[in-house]
């Protein structure tokens, strides 16, 4: 190992970018790569600077990349760049905004990859005016574009409330929420006090919809969106405890935009290409990397953090990025501050009352395998290949009964976005099909490229 070691950090959302900070404060220096302009991660994200748009930032985003700025001097901040390729011996390949590809070698990696949204398919998901919870945030938050037609929400969890109040304080014409959820029950509600902020902030969005007058329709969820050319309504059914649809739609919600989330789960892409072991957890987002007490993964010198790692929101990640940074500095060899110290310890603790709040967040409104079964037989379910529900179950049945055996029957997951949309649904089709547990079908491969990238970009990788 150099006397200098390189320490490289994928992703700057709050995880990442609070290890880089920690690391720096204590000399060392760091690369941190990031896919997007600015860093911050999606609950950070803002557009192409700090101003007040629709959606006020988060001041703790805003703080975030001033601190970078001013550390800049031993954290190079790689905005606009991709891992594309990855190996145990921690060699990255990273692709540039433009030109050829770059590799990177690192003593010790840091993944910090963020959350990928889950996607039900439902009759009419594909027509344009659908998007993802997530998504029309982002059109908020980066683009300052508030919905000038009605807009329903659906889905379930916090980020569904979340999106409806930034909706309504944007002064978007909000028809509806629909919920797959029931009311919190009392055990819920008493493990989402163990952080009482964020259950007050949720508590605020429930009455920001209320004094509005939006109609919050719950143990539901959109059943089919209706239209020719664009979204002309949706249609709602009534739901069962394991979520599958009590009967046909019975009532139907005129609008010209939808958006649907059903919670997020932990982007495992690069952990998994570089073969660290995981588990299967629902209550933090389904398959998670398997991690000691140092977060470090199975694979040696590579460290998995944040909702990348297993899902726990931003008080989580901000926490794990200091833990971390301790970790990293006693594996270096690098003395470690008194301060990074005691706030890694307060953290490691802290992580203890998140962990009721989670569990308390997954036993209400934690994803139920039966809204899978919204989608029609002839329902697209993979995009990318026009792959629908009929064709994976027909793999199914033909004996493909694990996730990797079926799509390479069915194609499903095998085009441009590699399942990042439809592996949720296509995995669980499958254990549903086979009669198996979704955790018996198998977790999602990665493989190479990550992202699509020219060929004349990687014939010849720079290092």
């Amino acid at each position: 190992m150099s006397a200098e070691p390189r320490v490289v950090i994928v992703g700057a959302g709050p995880a990442g970018a609070n290890a880089a900070l920690a690391l720096a404060a204590a000399g060392v220096r760091s690369i941190v790569i990031d896919d997007n302009p600015r860093a911050g991660g999606q609950i950070f994200r803002v557009g192409p600077n700090d101003a007040i748009g629709p959606v006020k930032p988060d001041p703790r985003g805003v703080r975030l990349r001033a601190r970078l700025a001013e550390r800049a001097d031993m954290i190079e901040h790689r905005a606009g760049h991709e891992v594309i390729g990855a190996t145990p011996e921690r060699r990255l390949t990273v692709a540039p905004p433009d030109g050829p590809v770059v590799s990177l070698d690192a003593d010790a990696l840091v993944i910090a990859t963020g959350a990928v949204e889950v996607s039900v398919p439902v009759p009419g998901w594909t027509l344009p005016g659908v998007f993802g919870l997530g998504g029309l945030q982002i059109l908020l938050k980066q683009s300052a574009l508030v919905p000038d037609r009605p807009v329903v929400l659906g889905g379930t969890g916090p980020l569904l409330y979340l999106v409806a109040a930034q909706m309504v304080k944007t002064g978007a014409r909000l028809a509806a929420v629909v919920d797959a959820a029931d009311w919190p029950s009392p055990r819920h509600l008493l493990g989402l006090a163990a952080m009482p902020k964020l259950l007050r902030q949720g508590i605020g969005h429930l009455l920001a919809l209320k004094r509005a007058g939006v109609p919050i329709h719950r143990r539901a969820a959109i059943a089919a969106i209706d239209g020719a050319d664009g979204v002309a309504a949706v249609r709602i059914a009534r739901l069962r405890p394991d979520w599958s649809a009590e009967s046909a739609p019975d009532a139907t919600i005129a609008c010209g935009i939808v958006g649907v989330g059903f919670g997020v789960r932990p982007n495992v892409e690069l952990t998994g290409l570089i073969g660290c072991a995981h588990l299967y957890d629902p209550a933090t987002g389904g398959w998670v990397v398997r991690r000691d007490e140092d977060l470090a993964t199975s694979i040696p010198g590579v460290y998995a953090i944040g909702d990348g790692a297993a899902i726990g929101g931003v008080e989580n990640a901000l926490a794990e990025g200091t833990i971390v940074a301790a970790s990293i500095l006693r594996r270096l060899g690098r003395p470690t501050p008194a301060g990074l110290v005691d706030r890694a310890t307060g953290a490691r603790r802290r992580k203890t009352r998140r962990t009721r709040f989670r569990a308390a967040i997954n036993g209400w409104s934690g994803l139920r395998d039966g809204i899978f079964t919204l989608a029609a037989f002839d329902t697209i379910v993979c995009r990318c290949e026009g792959v629908t529900r009929a064709a994976i179950e027909s793999a199914a049945a033909s004996g493909f009964d694990e996730l990797r055996a079926a799509k390479l029957h069915s194609r499903a997951g095998m085009g441009l976005c590699q399942g990042r949309v439809c592996g949720d649904a296509a995995a669980r089709i499958v254990a549903h099909a086979a009669g198996v547990a979704v955790e018996a079908a198998g977790m999602p491969r990665a493989r190479l490229p990550l992202r699509p990238v020219a060929f004349s970009n990687v014939a010849a990788p720079k290092s």
